[in-house]
């Protein structure tokens, strides 16, 4: 029902801006009242509705998941809701400083980000993870978006400081990027849940648990392919479609 955020800094001084929430109807007319009825010769002032910038706002934040058919919906696995990144980097920067979000997966906060006049940088190991910025950038500025604003880096280093794979079920939200949602031998869309994460070569034919030697096939095809190489799931594939 909740998720926990955990605020980190280098040091001592940082950036915070306290936010506020909305005051509720019986608050601002209990707070009109104490105005309008100062003692005698004091100054008196009328309050409205825009004098108070509204309540501190509490460490437990009310912000709804994003709806299945909700437009802001991209599909995904762990997408959180534009209206939580934008609060978090209002609270936490200025205008003009960077953001830096080195799981960008769906993009949110690079364009939360943008929206927000923050510099920022985004990091994925999956190429869709740009085509999204792109494509949420679009949406929200319209005419004033242009094609190629995003500037993708491919030339970063890669890892040496790792000989062994990990489990190689880990891969699972990597591959589901890379593959855009769509299954590895039937190439229809499914959900993230659906997915099996399998070995193009078998490990009992020398196959490693390297993600390179990784896709993710629906129930369907996985066990259409059992123990086989891919070779063989697609040849299959291809006599039952015709």
């Amino acid at each position: 029902m909740h998720d926990v955020i955990l605020r980190y800094s280098r040091g001592p001084e940082v950036v915070w801006h306290q936010l506020y929430e909305p005051v509720s109807d019986s608050f601002a007319r209990r707070f009109k009242g104490k105005a309008n009825h100062l003692a005698p010769g004091a100054t008196r002032k009328r309050v409205a509705d825009h004098d108070t910038p509204g309540l501190p706002m509490r460490d437990v934040w009310d912000i709804s998941i994003i709806a299945g058919a909700s437009r802001e919906r991209v599909g995904y696995p762990t997408q959180k809701p534009l209206a939580l990144l934008d609060r978090i980097i209002r609270a936490s920067s200025n205008p003009g400083d960077v953001v830096l979000d080195p799981f960008a997966g769906c993009a949110t906060a690079c364009v939360a980000a943008e929206m927000l006049d923050r510099q920022w940088v985004g990091i994925d190991l999956s190429a869709k993870a740009v085509e999204l910025v792109n494509v949420r950038l679009r949406g929200e500025m319209g005419a004033l978006f242009h094609h190629g604003f995003v500037t993708a880096r491919t030339d970063t280093p890669q890892r040496t400081d790792v000989d062994a794979p990990r489990n190689y079920r880990q891969n699972k939200h990597v591959l589901y990027g890379q593959q855009e949602g769509r299954c590895a031998g039937c190439r229809m869309d499914f959900p993230f849940k659906v997915f099996e994460v399998d070995h193009v070569l078998p490990r009992s034919r020398g196959g490693t648990d390297h993600i390179e030697n990784l896709q993710l096939l629906c129930g369907h095809c996985n066990r259409v392919k059992g123990g086989r190489d891919q070779a063989y799931l697609v040849a299959r594939l291809a006599e039952t479609t015709g």
